[in-house]
C-alpha cells in the first residue's frame, strides 16, 4: 500500500451544488430532481466548512487547481467569495457553467476574484441543433459566453460529452474548437444521475469508439486531457515527465484516464476518485476525515493509484500506465472499477503490442505539452501574485 507521502493530486473537482437553473435530461448530478436537490441544499458544504476541510487541507497533497461545477456553481450566493478565497490559499479556478448567468459584469468579477486567473468552461456537445435537448439550451448561449471571454481576455474550455447524441456532429464541433484555438475535454457519457434513464439508448459502443469518436479526439491537441484509449508511448511520457507518477499514474502532464491523478468532491462532501464516479463510488467524507486519510483508507484509491491492478486486456497492454482505459466506463458497464475498458478497441497480445496510431499520438502530445505548460505558468504567476499580496 502507497504511503502517505508517495503521491500528489493537482487537480480537485468540485460539485459545489445541486442546485441549477436548467434541467438537462442527461445532468449527472440530478440537478432535475427536485426533491434530491431540496435535500443536497441542506446537507451542501457551507463556506466555513469549505474552507476548513478543503482550502487549508488539499495543498497538503498537492491540489493547486479547483474546477467549480455543480449544478449551477454561480448560483451559490458566495460563488464570487469562494474563488476569491480559493486564490488568496494559492488555488486556481477554473469554472464549469450552462452560461447563463455569465453576464459580463459577473465574467469581470470572476476575473478580479482570481487576480485573473480564472478559466471559463461551458458545455457544447454539438456546435450543431443537437446541443439543444442535451444541455436544455442551444450552443448560441455557450458561444456567446466564450465571445465574451476572449474579448475580456479570460481563458476558455469546453466540455463535450460525447454519446449517440453527437456522434454525427463530433469532427464538426472539435473542428470548429481547434479552429478557434479553444481547448476541450470530453466527457464520457455514462450512467451517472439521469444519465441512468438514456444509458441504453445514448452509451457509445467499441465500434463507436474506433470509427468516429477516436479518430476526431487524436488530431487535435488541444483536446489532450483525459481521454481513453491513449495510446502514448511510456519511453516519451518518461522522457518528458522526467519519470513523475502518483505511484503507477502518470503525471507532469498527467494523461490516458485521470483516476488517481485527481480528486472529485460532490456538495455534500463525499470524496472519489472521479467526477464521473461521484455519488456511485464513495470513499469517504470530508466533514468525517482529511482527504488524506480518506486516500489512505480507502480500498478504491489504493487500487487506482496502483495500475498494476487492471484487469482483461488493459492489464496485458502497453499503454497500462500511459492510458489506463476510462475507470467510469468500466465500473458503469461490469460494476469492476479495475476491469477493462469496454469502449476500447484496441486488442493488444502482450506488452509489446504497438497500436498503428502511437506514432500520430506521440506528435500531438509534445504540441499539447508545449501548450498547456506555457497557459499554466502564465496562471501561476497570476494566482501566486494573489496569494502574496493577501499575505
Amino acid at each position: 500500500m502507497p504511503t502517505s507521502n508517495t503521491y500528489t493530486f493537482k487537480n480537485l473537482f468540485f460539485e459545489a451544488t445541486r442546485l441549477c437553473n436548467y434541467a438537462c435530461p442527461m445532468c449527472m448530478a440530478s440537478s432535475n430532481d427536485v426533491k434530491l436537490v431540496k435535500k443536497s441544499r441542506k446537507q451542501e458544504l457551507s463556506l466555513k466548512e469549505i474552507e476548513q476541510h478543503i482550502f487549508k487541507t488539499v495543498d497538503k497533497i498537492g491540489v493547486e487547481k479547483i474546477t467549480w461545477s455543480g449544478g449551477e456553481f454561480i448560483l451559490r450566493k458566495d460563488a464570487i467569495e469562494l474563488v476569491k478565497l480559493a486564490t488568496n490559499y494559492g488555488y486556481s479556478s477554473v469554472i464549469t457553467t450552462n452560461g447563463s448567468k455569465m453576464t459580463r459584469e459577473k465574467l469581470l468579477e470572476l476575473k478580479e476574484a482570481s487576480n485573473g486567473s480564472v478559466v471559463i468552461a461551458v458545455g457544447i456537445n454539438s456546435i450543431e441543433d443537437e446541443n439543444s435537448w442535451t444541455r436544455d439550451t442551444d450552443c448560441e448561449q455557450s458561444l456567446a459566453v466564450l465571445a465574451l471571454c476572449n474579448e475580456l481576455d479570460i481563458r476558455q474550455n469546453v466540455v463535450v460529452a460525447i454519446g449517440q447524441h453527437n456522434l454525427k456532429t463530433i469532427e464538426r464541433t472539435l473542428q470548429w474548437l481547434d479552429d478557434h484555438h479553444i481547448p476541450y475535454n470530453r466527457s464520457p457519457y455514462t450512467a451517472r444521475g439521469y444519465g441512468r434513464e438514456y444509458w441504453d439508448e445514448l452509451k457509445f459502443s467499441k465500434k463507436n469508439m474506433q470509427d468516429t469518436i477516436h479518430p476526431a479526439l487524436r488530431k487535435h491537441a488541444n483536446g489532450y486531457i483525459s481521454y481513453t484509449p491513449f495510446f502514448l508511448s511510456p519511453e516519451l511520457h518518461d522522457e518528458i515527465s522526467s519519470g513523475i507518477s502518483n505511484v503507477t499514474v502518470p503525471q507532469n502532464p498527467s494523461i490516458g484516464c485521470w483516476c488517481g491523478t485527481w480528486l472529485a468532491v460532490n456538495a455534500e462532501g463525499d470524496v472519489s476518485p472521479c467526477g464521473i464516479l461521484l455519488d456511485d463510488v464513495n470513499c469517504g467524507n470530508v466533514r468525517e476525515k482529511t482527504f488524506q486519510q480518506i486516500i489512505d483508507d480507502s480500498g478504491v484509491f489504493q487500487k487506482i493509484l496502483d495500475r498494476t491492478h487492471l484487469k482483461g486486456k488493459c492489464g496485458r497492454c502497453r499503454y497500462q500506465f500511459t492510458c489506463g482505459g476510462c475507470r467510469a466506463m468500466a465500473f458503469y458497464e461490469s460494476g469492476d472499477i479495475m476491469a477493462e475498458d469496454p469502449t476500447c478497441f484496441f486488442e493488444p497480445m502482450d506488452k509489446t503490442t504497438v497500436s498503428e496510431h502511437e506514432p500520430e499520438t506521440n506528435k500531438m502530445f509534445k504540441k499539447f505539452v508545449a501548450i498547456s505548460r506555457f497557459a499554466d505558468k502564465i496562471n501561476e504567476m497570476k494566482v501566486t501574485d494573489k496569494k502574496q499580496k493577501h499575505r
